[in-house]
């Protein structure tokens, strides 16, 4: 599945390249998407095949080579606001993924056929799916986006043979205590509360853990007040029933787009506890306790600024940006080191509030509450790979990029970690000491999957290049995979 497993720990155990000879790597295959359009895939491979998807197009290409063995095409009848779609889940023979109109589809993954294909979510109100889904005990579980554009987020679990909804939970709850956190005006429109990676899964417990996104409009808390739950939070739900468990609320009444946006990983650290880490656009990395009552330690990962000032029409300005913090590509834990392992983007935005009576939701139209979007960036932005102990939240080492860091990040148990820039660098790391081992210019802005496996005894790493983040120019060049491993012997 997208990050490896239900944890969502992203380690790998193979070790074949290791911190020795990782820089003897060389390029072996290589796949070019043939359309050009926004690819942070993340590729997921199964036996000698590797998955990866766009908007409306399943490929499934040779995982030593790049070589095409096919392709599946879906008519995208609505993009929503959004045409990446993170990837796949597999189970059973079959692939699951979602579409940018709101459809879910299953296809044999050994053909391409498709096998059934359901409406999921309702693109006429602005839900869409990026995340890439996950199946546990034959159900595919996933959520929509369209936060901005004044959808509302729900989680939903279908049968994985037919595409029957077995279950849905609201992100944003028009019944129960919580939706006493929003206004009682039935002239307000709630919104947010969307999805856009994917979920962890405690198999022990049957609980799944969903990050969820930021309230709307994503600037105007006046027009909303209240704490605005679950957005900005990860929430708990029986995976078997989709019924509340427990959540745990980063931000209260965000104004400045602080999404969950990257998946939580769960883990159990050196010192035998049971852990849940969560990077946060908010520029911070947090661990907490599984059950998410108590928070261990908050730990920056990016200059934050700003954090408590209000929006104003005349600009308020903070860090990190709507761009900045952890975005959809989360943490990774090390378990022999103990050490958490995250990608960030140290930017700031300004945002100018947007008059009150400009805020008349329309379907699918931006319903921010702010004149310029989502703001003016700085022209100052960097980007921070950091290692923290998984205990402590201490800083166990950090490395500065002169673009952002988006992309996955991977460790092994070669002491190595995999990761890439938005400078086109796929990068090879020291998990130890973060120093570089390897750096190779792809080309070609990377802020997609950075993934490891291997065949016939063979270690291979695959690198998903292209990236969709503002602040680096829009490219007309489609993206592509790029695949290596060490020199044949």
């Amino acid at each position: 599945m997208y990050n490896g497993g239900y944890s969502a720990e992203r380690f790998s155990p193979l070790q074949q390249i290791n911190t020795r000879n990782v820089g003897s790597l060389q390029q072996v295959g290589r796949y070019q998407l043939p359309v050009a359009g926004r690819f942070v895939n993340g590729p997921v491979v199964i036996g000698d095949t590797m998955y990866i998807t766009s908007a409306g197009d399943t490929f499934a290409i040779d995982a030593r080579t790049g070589a095409l063995r096919w392709s599946h095409h879906y008519p995208i009848t609505s993009l929503g606001n959004g045409v990446s779609v993170r990837g796949i889940a597999y189970a059973d023979g079959r692939l699951f993924r979602g579409a940018s109109d709101a459809h879910l589809i299953a296809l044999d993954a050994r053909t391409g056929r498709m096998v059934w294909d359901v409406a999921a979510a309702d693109p006429e109100a602005g839900e869409y799916f990026t995340m890439a889904p996950i199946v546990w005990r034959k159900r595919v579980f996933i959520g929509n986006a369209g936060g901005d554009i004044g959808a509302v987020g729900h989680v939903r679990a279908f049968d994985t043979d037919t595409g029957r909804r077995l279950w849905n939970f609201d992100v944003i709850p028009s019944v129960g205590p919580a939706a006493a956190t929003w206004p009682k005006d039935p002239g307000r429109r709630r919104a947010g509360g969307g999805m856009y990676s994917s979920l962890a899964l405690d198999e022990a417990t049957g609980i799944l853990y969903v990050p969820t996104g930021n309230p709307g409009p994503d600037f105007a808390g006046a027009y909303r007040p209240g704490d605005n739950l679950y957005s900005c939070s990860v929430v708990m739900l029986d995976a078997a029933t989709g019924a509340l468990r427990g959540y745990h609320q980063f931000t209260r009444n965000d104004v400045h787009d602080w999404d969950i946006a990257a998946s939580p990983v769960l883990f159990t650290s050196k010192a035998g506890r049971p852990m849940v880490a969560v990077g946060s656009k908010d520029g911070n990395l947090y661990g907490l306790s599984r059950d998410l009552a108590s928070v261990a330690f908050q730990t920056g990962v990016t200059r934050i600024e700003n954090g408590d000032a209000p929006i104003t029409a005349s600009g308020t300005h903070f860090r990190p940006g709507t761009n900045g913090g952890v975005n959809y590509n989360g943490p990774a834990y090390d378990p022999p080191l103990n050490a958490l392992i995250v990608n960030a983007t140290d930017s700031g935005s300004t945002i100018r509030l947007a008059a009150p009576d400009t805020l008349r939701p329309e379907p699918r139209k931006p319903f921010l509450g702010s004149s310029n979007l989502f703001g003016d960036d700085d022209a100052e932005t960097v980007g921070w790979t950091t290692a923290v102990d998984a205990d402590s939240g201490r800083v166990l080492w950090r490395r500065q990029a002169p673009t952002p860091m988006t992309a996955a990040v991977t460790p092994t148990a070669g002491g190595v970690v995999f990761t890439a820039d938005a400078q086109g660098k796929f990068l090879a790391l020291d998990a130890a000491t973060g120093t570089v081992l390897l750096e190779k210019n792809l080309g070609h802005p990377i802020g997609g999957g950075v993934i490891t496996y291997a065949i016939g005894g063979t270690q291979y790493v695959a690198v998903a290049a292209d990236m969709n983040n503002p602040t680096v120019q829009t490219r007309s060049a489609p993206g592509f995979v790029a695949i290596f491993a060490l020199p044949a012997q």
